[in-house]
């Protein structure tokens, strides 16, 4: 017995992250990614200033993209990390990020 898969929508989730970059787009923010590279990006949101560490109860913390407005939930949109490629709205970090 042979069973096809289905694609899965594209949406936030599982896998969603990877199809944004493999499109050459920020998975957040949805524009053009500033370098190409993926192996070697010029810039990386880690050290971004639009960066937001969102503080979680239970003390851990989440990278957020700061460009993108809350939600109702008061998400703002995937969990990023340090490493992950910067978009073209990339500016550079002067030194503490924000928290929310």
């Amino acid at each position: 017995m042979t069973t096809s898969r289905v694609p899965a929508p594209d949406r936030f989730g599982r896998g969603s992250i990877c199809m944004h970059l493999d499109r050459g787009q920020h998975p957040a923010t949805r524009v053009p990614l500033l370098d190409p590279d993926l192996d070697n990006p010029s810039a990386v949101c880690g050290g971004c200033a639009n960066k937001v560490l969102k503080q979680l109860p239970a003390g851990g913390e989440r990278l957020k993209c700061g460009l993108l407005p809350r939600g109702s939930r008061g998400l703002r949109g995937p969990d990023l990390r340090d490493s992950m490629p910067a978009c073209v709205k990339y500016a550079a970090a002067s030194g503490a990020s924000p928290t929310t």
